[in-house]
């Protein structure tokens, strides 16, 4: 069994420090890149960061791709691993022993980093099978009711689970149908201040969610600053062992319990399981399914707190077969008008289409 070398482990502890403190990374960025670093000590059987060379460097990126991972996680890791290199080659009692060059050769062919950043067809739920696994969930007691407001507002906005398990009830605005995603005071993606309307799709998830809301503020007399979204008060029943009692009137320290309410709404249904990320591709569907416009798409990426509209439609959403084929024939059935109705549009052509439907 390899021994851990000490000098890795203080190094290591320098570098986390500087993600966090002068890099800015997120606590989940940091958990990635010691997953990745000790799949890089566990290959080189934990030897010295100092003896890193351009043999190494190659070995490496082979065996990760030789390995049962997807490429997406062979090239996330190869880059953590040689962001980390690169910190280290200017540090001090490492610059002379850790090589730029050296590192560069761990880079992947263009081919595997193409393959690996394509964008993945991910499974989603449909709208009506939300609506299945909402109307299956129970909503007498109180952790039942809140439960099935989960899946309600996921449905309506997909928002993420870190935002919902962060959210006080003065976060939504009832005379705008709107989610105020404050990043002082909501955990967001990037920190990023979101602004997320309600989306119609469906009246029933909006009752359930002002329903629960009313509860809350009537029933459990609930105020601003308290969590929309309260954790579950776990207690003892007469034979003392430990079982859900009621509402905490306090956040969930972690996004875990969320997740497993969602799985097993679609499992009370016989659905198959998804996550709550898969209702972003849920509502992208929708509003290709409904043919929306162009300001109105833009509306709803805005609405997932996407910052550019081709985040969108690039890694979220699918259009079927069968829509493909009718979009096509739509565009195509009629007639071109004018002697210039096949000419190609010029790029100041598009900039302007671009800038009068609001999205240049």
């Amino acid at each position: 069994m390899s021994i851990k070398c000490s000098a890795n482990e203080q190094i290591k502890r320098k570098y986390y420090y500087y993600l966090e403190h002068a890099d800015g990374k997120a606590e989940a960025t940091i958990k990635q890149v010691v997953i990745a670093l000790g799949r890089f000590e566990t290959f080189t059987r934990y030897a010295d960061f100092r003896t890193f060379t351009q043999k190494q460097a190659v070995a490496f990126k082979e065996c990760m791709a030789e390995q049962a991972f997807s490429l997406s996680t062979v090239l996330g890791t190869v880059k953590k691993v040689q962001h980390f290199l690169r910190w280290l080659s200017l540090q001090a009692g490492y610059k002379s022993r850790v090589k730029g060059e050296a590192i560069e050769f761990m880079n992947l062919s263009e081919k595997m980093v193409r393959a690996a950043s394509a964008p993945k067809d991910r499974d989603f739920p449909s709208l009506a099978m939300v609506e299945a696994a909402i109307d299956r969930m129970p909503f007498e007691a109180a952790i039942e009711k809140r439960n099935r407001a989960i899946m309600a507002l996921s449905a309506m906005t997909a928002i993420r689970v870190t935002a919902l398990t962060t959210l006080h009830l003065k976060h939504y605005d009832r005379r705008r149908r709107l989610i105020l995603q404050l990043p002082d005071q909501v955990e967001t993606k990037n920190s990023k201040r979101i602004d997320t309307y309600l989306m119609p799709v469906c009246d029933r998830f909006e009752t359930i969610f002002l329903d629960w809301l009313d509860y809350l503020e009537r029933v459990e007399l609930y105020g601003p600053g308290d969590p929309m979204f309260p954790a579950t008060q776990i207690g003892q029943d007469i034979n003392f062992q430990f079982q859900p009692v009621g509402l905490k009137r306090a956040h969930w320290k972690q996004s875990g319990s969320v997740r497993q309410i969602i799985k097993e709404a679609f499992e009370a249904a016989d659905l198959p399981t998804f996550t709550p990320h898969s209702f972003r591709n849920m509502l992208v569907s929708e509003m290709y399914r409904r043919k929306v416009s162009i300001p109105a798409f833009k509306a709803g990426s805005q609405n997932l707190g996407h910052k550019s509209v081709l985040t969108t439609l690039t890694s979220y959403g699918k259009i079927s077969l069968e829509e493909q084929g009718e979009l096509i024939r739509e565009a195509f059935a009629a007639p071109v008008e004018g002697e210039d109705g096949d000419a190609p549009v010029t790029m100041a052509e598009l900039k302007a289409i671009l800038k009068r439907e609001g999205l240049g």
